[in-house]
């Protein structure tokens, strides 16, 4: 469709109030529509796009009279359709996708009874709500600065629509208005403190990482194949060398044969008859790992979760919020991630050193009939190192790193009922989950009570000194109960040291699989120079503003306005070392001081204004110049125009006759000439010239008669 809309020239956009719109507000608006879509589309589904076309194809015919207006009984069918095709996408309308989606929709649909100004100020508006929608998607730069741009058409065409001004203009205006209102967004931003929703809406089904609630051999594997960030990290202090850096986020304890899973508080409250709160603590201060010190301090920027799953450095011992702290080890958030957000976390940096409240033979049990080999491995393992469960564990450790097993990204389908054993006896090939696991269930068939841990190995360090933990980092790893406390064990340090000390991306069989499902990355042009650090930079910016603007909350408020009131006290104290006297003298005159320099930058910012008006609009030039002139008895005559008053002055005003004629000139040439934009700026800064020139010449001096 070749749309073919009315004149372009700077004619008004609206005929009056309550009269029909122009083809080119329409298209004004239209354009709107499609940026503020645009914002929504890597979220929303894209046959919004198709609405906005459509609608838009419709007010087109309209407009050439092909088509008639379009009435209830189609708007109702419109809005009906709508909601029919969101039930489809998304299963219900309740959700956070289902009621943006519906915004969106009755936003793009509101063109089709859109015909007055009124009318067209509505879908201004309702724009401007569907730019904060937005934000519940991503917070992150790019989608501020797009939503900046977009409100800047909409601030335009709220411009366009007050009067009849062409489009130049308008954006001149707009420029300006959000040039003035800069200055309260940052104040607002700086002293407003940070409300919570004022109503509940279903949360957006979104996780920052692969891991679920359970896993079975080969599931992390999968997750190499994605570069999506987890979260990030930064210490004070000390940071974690390589093989330090194991990120838990949950432990697996019940297995089934196939999968492990993880047993909620709920869960081991049914299955154990006792109460809930005897498996979960909330507040800011671990119950379970009191006598721990500190053995990191980080800052974690943790990406959107619909999991309340929180991951930490070892054992998670204290936060600057209130968390649910699991007897298990696993921290756990009050509530999901909406978006970004910062938690300060003090961890041990190892596994927990308390028992978990379920019990060491919770932590022992194994179906039955299931992986006879490998209980047979067990058993004679368990023999052959006279019963020690540290020397058994050593053994058993020792086998992984024998032939044949090998570390592989593309490890091999298993598909029997004995994983365990298909693996050990058979495959040979395998991932951490693979390891893990076989390595959990020989611990377990010997009555040492151990668990599955699922989490994150390493992370990118940025030149800035914060770490990046990206899907590709999964890793899951083995607790063993030993002494009094739980120890780590990793197979994956004895099969492929090289995962532990450079990631995922060093390992070499299965490689092909490593980011496949990103074949855009930018991690995949590391090598490459110039490349990488156009990566390393965008990461830094976009870091800081999640640092220093989304997170920025109650504490850095309270610091910021603190060096503020601190830097005032200290000048107030250095000037009144300098003012004579002391007691009530001092103040007054201090006071005296401070309001002439009030008034004085008031007076400025008043004449900087007026004199920015004047040079910006000829009207302003002449009424001033006409005030000045009748205050000398050479106001105008009753109707007599501008110009006319300019030229009859100027016969008898000497040396100020040839300035009063050329601003004659240039008013009525900006008041009645069709001029550009170009040619408008320059003639006003030559009457501008002109007038300050009158106001010379004539000062001091009256024409004659």
């Amino acid at each position: 469709m070749r749309w073919r809309w009315r004149s372009r020239r700077t004619a008004p956009a609206v005929l009056a109030d309550g009269r029909a719109l122009s083809a080119a507000m329409l298209r004004q608006l239209f354009v709107g529509q499609c940026l503020v879509l645009a914002l929504h589309l890597a979220w929303m589904p894209a046959w919004l796009a198709g609405i906005a076309l459509v609608v838009a194809g419709y007010r087109y015919l309209q407009l050439r009279r092909r088509l008639p207006r379009a009435g209830i009984m189609v708007r109702l069918m419109a809005v009906g359709l709508l909601l029919a095709a969101l039930w489809l996408q998304f299963g219900t309308l309740r959700g956070m996708d289902g009621l943006i989606g519906l915004l969106l929709g009755v936003y793009l649909l509101k063109l089709l009874e859109t015909h007055d100004r009124r009318d067209a100020r509505v879908v201004v508006l309702i724009g401007m709500v569907a730019i904060t929608v937005a934000f519940l998607h991503d917070q992150g730069l790019l989608m501020a600065g797009g939503a900046l741009l977009v409100l800047a058409w909409l601030v335009q065409s709220l411009v366009w629509l007050s009067g009849a001004i062409g489009v130049r203009q308008a954006w001149r205006e707009t420029a300006w208005l959000l040039l003035l209102s800069a200055p309260l967004m940052g104040l607002l931003f700086v002293t407003f403190p940070r409300l919570g929703p004022l109503w509940n809406m279903p949360q957006i089904d979104q996780a920052s990482t692969g891991l679920t609630d359970e896993i079975s051999p080969g599931d992390i594997a999968n997750l190499s194949r994605s570069d999506a960030r987890a979260f990030r990290a930064s210490f004070e202090g000390r940071e974690p060398d390589p093989d330090e850096r194991y990120w838990r986020v949950y432990t697996l304890s019940h297995f089934d044969g196939i999968r492990w899973s993880r047993a909620t508080p709920q869960e081991l409250s049914a299955t154990l008859g006792r109460s809930v709160d005897q498996f979960v603590g909330a507040g800011q201060r671990s119950p379970w790992q009191e006598s721990d010190s500190p053995r990191f301090i980080s800052e974690l920027l943790l990406e959107p979760d619909s999991r309340p799953w929180r991951p930490s450095l070892g054992a998670p011992l204290a936060t600057d919020s209130r968390h649910r702290f699991l007897g298990d080890g696993t921290l756990e958030g009050m509530e999901a991630l909406s978006s970004r957000s910062l938690v300060r976390l003090e961890s041990s940096g190892r596994a927990p050193n308390g028992p978990d409240p379920a019990g060491a033979a919770w932590h022992t049990l194994l179906p039955r009939d299931t992986n006879p080999r490998t209980r047979e491995l067990a058993e004679r393992l368990w023999r052959e190192s006279g019963a020690d469960p540290r020397a058994f564990l050593a053994a058993a450790m020792a086998r992984f790193g024998e032939s044949p097993f090998r570390y592989s990204l593309s490890p091999p389908r298993l598909t029997t009922a004995d994983r365990v054993d298909e693996f050990l006896f058979e495959s040979g090939v395998g991932y951490c989950t693979h390891y893990a696991s076989a390595m959990t269930v020989l611990a377990r068939s010997v009555g040492i009570p151990a668990r599955v841990v699922a989490g994150f190995l390493g992370g990118e360090r940025h030149p800035d000194g914060y770490y990046t933990i990206r899907d590709y980092d999964a890793h899951a790893w083995v607790e063993v109960w030993l002494e009094g406390s739980w120890e780590r064990l990793d197979p994956t340090a004895v099969i492929a040291p090289e995962r532990i000390d450079q990631g995922a991306q060093s390992i070499q069989e299965g490689a092909d699989a490593f980011l496949a499902d990103s074949p855009f990355s930018p991690l995949r042009m590391r090598e490459i120079g110039w490349a990488n650090r156009l990566r390393l930079d965008w990461e830094r910016l976009e870091y800081r503003w999640q640092r220093s603007v989304i997170g920025f909350q109650r504490e850095a408020r309270s610091a910021f306005l603190n060096r503020i009131t601190d830097g005032l006290g200290d000048f107030w104290r250095w000037w009144g070392g300098l003012i004579p006297g002391r007691g009530v003298l001092a103040t007054l005159f201090s006071l005296g001081i401070a309001l002439a320099s009030m008034a004085g930058a008031g007076l400025l910012l008043r004449l900087g204004w007026r004199e920015t008006r004047r040079r910006r609009d000829e009207r302003v030039q002449w009424l001033s110049l006409q005030a000045w002139l009748s205050r000398r008895g050479l106001g105008p005559e009753s109707g007599e125009s501008p110009s006319a008053h300019l030229r009859r002055i100027a016969r008898r005003a000497g040396a100020a006759g040839p300035a009063l004629e050329e601003s004659a000139g240039h008013i009525e040439r900006l008041a009645y000439a069709p001029v550009g934009s170009d040619e408008r700026r320059e003639r006003l800064k030559r009457l501008a010239r002109r007038v300050a020139e009158v106001r010379r010449r004539l000062r001091h001096e009256r024409p004659g008669a």
